[in-house]
C-alpha cells in the first residue's frame, strides 16, 4: 500500500520482492523483463519454509522409521 496524503493505492510487488519471499539472495539474478521474473519466482518454491518443514518433520519422520526398523532387526 501506498499512502500519499489521503491518497491510498496499491502498487505490484516488484520482481526483487518476490525473489526475496521465495528466500533468494539480492545477488540472485534475475531476467530484466518483469514478467519473466515474476513467472521465475512465482513457480519457485519457498527455500526457507522447505528448510523448515525437512527439519522439523521430514528428518524427525526419516529418524523414527530407522529406530523402528533397527529395533525390528534386533529381535
Amino acid at each position: 500500500m501506498v499512502i500519499e496524503g489521503e491518497n491510498i493505492r496499491s502498487r505490484l510487488i516488484s520482481s526483487r520482492e518476490t525473489a526475496r519471499l521465495m528466500g533468494l539472495p539480492d545477488s540472485y539474478e534475475l531476467p530484466d523483463r518483469y514478467n519473466e521474473a515474476y513467472h521465475l519466482t512465482g513457480d519457485g518454491v519457498a527455500v526457507p519454509v522447505v528448510r523448515y518443514i525437512a527439519k522439523h518433520l521430514f528428518e524427525k519422520l526419516l529418524s523414527a522409521k530407522e529406530s523402528v526398523e533397527s529395533g525390528a532387526d534386533s529381535e
